[in-house]
């Protein structure tokens, strides 16, 4: 068994286009788990219905879009399609504040503005591969995500 971490970009992305079950069963087929940490279910569950609540008076035609991708999301994660993961914040609290730093200063913001998932993205694929020993893939569209991350693959790989 393969696995995969997906962004909060890409699960987005993928329910507003209407082929979220469709990708994730095919992943499935092709032998991946697939994971999010929990900062990124809050992200792509819990901030879109307060977002669609807000603009429901405004904008009726948004909120139901909003909506509907959300439930699609949550439908993946109840039909187990999408694993979602808690992180060892004692094991590694100093991993994400180092990643969190990072981040700030890529994006050039304050480190509490740094979007929860982020770090924990990183963070999962770290866990991941400590408990499983083998190569954890990504999905997502964040380019600064991604440049993180290659840039921890190369220095993990000077180090080995």
């Amino acid at each position: 068994m393969k696995r995969l971490l997906v962004d909060s970009s890409v699960l987005i992305m993928l329910s507003r286009r209407g082929t979220l079950k469709q990708y994730l069963e095919q992943k499935k087929d092709e032998g991946y788990e697939v994971f999010i940490p929990k900062a990124i279910m809050r992200e792509v569950l819990d901030e879109p219905k307060e977002l669609a609540e807000e603009v429901l008076q405004r904008s009726p035609a948004t909120a139901k879009k909003i909506t509907e991708s959300m439930e699609a999301i949550s439908e993946a994660i109840e039909h187990g399609l999408v694993r979602v993961e808690t992180i060892d914040y004692r094991k590694y609290s100093s991993i994400i504040d180092n990643v969190k730093k990072h981040l700030s200063q890529l994006e050039a913001t304050k480190e509490y503005a740094v979007k929860k998932g982020d770090p924990e993205l990183i963070v999962l694929l770290i866990q991941l591969h400590d408990k499983f020993k083998e190569k954890i893939f990504v999905s997502s569209e964040d380019k600064e995500l991604l440049r993180t991350l290659k840039l921890s693959a190369i220095e993990s790989n000077m180090k080995s």
